[in-house]
């Protein structure tokens, strides 16, 4: 499958400028757009001097344009998330191989998942937090495709005008913060499975998201979780961070972790393990009372209790919703 990783290139010469600019060693003196200017001023100040209807109405008339193109700009600016004109020019490779060589990123990187440019709060905390000196920053998109587009994809394909808009942003942000940054398109059928597969390729050690507005965090992070899950043994170890917009982030470990008990399970473990401890002394521990407890639920699970227990689960949810 074909990736396409992006390079920021500097705008090449404009096509076009108003006639008559000179420069002088490196700076350019736009005296054909200093004429215009003063021309307009001259015309302005004779009306002043000589008409006052036509200067009121010609006032009227300025401020009425104004408005209108003010509206004008936002209202593109909102339907297109950038300027066409403030596009960045960007370069860009395919390749079929998807490392860390290839990319040019070193183990442990971050990886932090893009897809709206007007959402990128997670991305702005994200290299915030980051010492891009020590730990590179790779900040990919997904072009979703369908399983018959998965082999006859070109750059054109891979990065549109969606993508540009969403770099450009991508790239602002990141001049602001004034870091370096990868960036990188790759083809997916299944986001998380692309997402996940791609932290894993660059030997990522932390994935980044922001949060999706058509699921909550929890089933967001369950959702990768599996993505994750599906990764072919051995598994790549990764943390996943979670970054709302103005709330704490969600932080989650993938794979097997240890758990973060209830308060009350916690005491209902210690009290277990003083009634054991009674017992058999000091070779019995905290753990043991949780082993034992898993093993048996287990193996009720497995031996014709699952209905009931899946019941308890279910009950015991709806209790701590409430």
């Amino acid at each position: 499958m074909s990736t396409c990783s992006v390079e920021l290139k500097k705008p090449e010469a404009r096509e076009w400028k108003v006639p008559l600019n000179f420069k002088i060693g490196k700076t350019e003196i736009p005296v054909g757009l200093g004429l215009i200017t003063l021309a307009l001023f001259a015309l302005a100040t004779i009306n002043v001097l000589t008409k006052k209807t036509a200067t009121v109405s010609g006032i009227i008339f300025t401020f009425a344009f104004f408005i209108a193109f003010e509206i004008s700009e936002k209202y593109n600016r909102k339907r297109s998330g950038v300027h066409a004109a403030e596009r960045e020019t960007f370069l860009l490779t395919m390749s079929d191989d998807l490392s860390e060589g290839k990319v040019q990123v070193r183990p442990g990187n971050v990886l932090v998942a893009v897809r709206n440019p007007h959402r990128l709060d997670h991305l702005h905390q994200a290299l915030q937090k980051t010492n891009t000196l020590r730990q590179d920053v790779v900040v990919m998109s997904v072009r979703s495709i369908s399983p018959a587009d998965e082999y006859e994809l070109n750059a054109d394909q891979l990065f549109t005008d969606q993508e540009r808009d969403l770099f450009t942003q991508v790239v602002a942000i990141a001049e602001k913060e004034g870091k370096t940054i990868q960036l990188l398109v790759v083809p997916g059928v299944n986001a998380f499975d692309a997402i996940v597969q791609t932290a894993t390729n660059l030997k990522s050690s932390k994935l980044v998201t922001g949060v999706s507005s058509r699921m909550d965090t929890d089933e967001l992070a369950r959702r990768i979780g599996q993505a994750w899950e599906s990764t072919p043994q051995p598994r790549h170890s990764l943390s996943l961070e979670i970054i709302p917009a103005g709330q704490p982030s969600v932080f989650v470990n993938l794979g097997p972790h240890p758990p973060r008990l209830w308060p009350e399970d916690v005491d209902m473990a210690h009290e277990l393990w003083l009634e054991l401890s009674a017992k058999f002394g000091a070779k019995v521990h905290h753990r043991d009372v949780v082993g034992l407890a898993l093993r048996r639920m287990k193996k009720d699970f497995n031996d014709g209790a699952r209905p009931e227990i899946l019941s308890q689960v279910e009950a015991d949810l709806s209790e701590r919703a409430r």
